[in-house]
C-alpha cells in the first residue's frame, strides 16, 4: 500500500510571467486539493544588497532600507491585485514579500514556514532576467529540502 502524500504548506513563486502563471494554476489546485495554506510569493531585488559604500554618493543603509521596504509596500499591493480575487475559494493563503537573491531567500522562507511543496516557473517573463529565473529554479530545486516542482511553457 502507498502511503499518500499530505501537504499543508504550499509555496508558489511568482514574478507574473506566462510560467509564473502557469505555476499558479497548478498551485491553486494542489492547495485546493490537499487544504493546504498557500503562500504566495514575490522576492524582488534589493536596491543595495551588500549595504556597502559603492561611491561617496551611494544611498545610506538607513535611506536603502526605506527604499527597500517602500518597494515591498508596492510589490504586496501587486501581488493582491493579481492573486486576491483568484485565491477567494482558498481556505488559506498569504502574500509574501522578500527583498534579496530569490534563490536564498525561496529556501529560507520554505525552511523557516515549513513548506512541503515549491512551485515556481521555470523561466521569468524577460529575455534578461530568464537566465536569472532559470538559475534560481534550478538552485531552488537542488537545495531546498521540500518537493520542487518547476513548470515551463513549451510555447516560451
Amino acid at each position: 500500500m502507498i502511503n499518500q502524500a499530505k501537504y499543508q504548506n504550499i509555496l508558489l513563486c511568482t514574478d507574473y510571467s506566462k510560467d509564473a502563471e502557469m505555476a499558479f494554476v497548478h498551485a491553486y489546485d494542489q492547495a485546493n486539493k490537499y487544504k493546504a495554506k498557500l503562500h504566495i510569493m514575490n522576492v524582488i531585488p534589493s536596491v543595495n544588497p551588500c549595504k556597502v559604500q559603492i561611491s561617496e554618493k551611494s544611498m545610506s543603509k538607513k535611506k536603502s532600507d526605506k527604499t527597500d521596504e517602500h518597494h515591498s509596500l508596492q510589490e504586496l499591493g501587486a501581488l493582491k491585485k493579481v492573486y486576491n480575487k483568484r485565491c477567494i475559494d482558498l481556505p488559506n493563503y498569504e502574500f509574501v514579500i522578500k527583498i534579496g537573491s530569490p534563490d536564498v531567500k525561496i529556501i529560507r522562507y520554505s525552511q523557516k514556514n515549513n513548506i512541503d511543496m515549491i512551485i515556481l516557473g521555470t523561466a521569468g517573463r524577460h529575455e534578461t532576467k530568464r537566465l536569472t529565473y532559470v538559475r534560481t529554479a534550478a538552485n531552488v530545486s537542488k537545495y531546498a529540502n521540500c518537493q520542487v516542482i518547476t513548470i515551463g511553457n513549451p510555447k516560451y
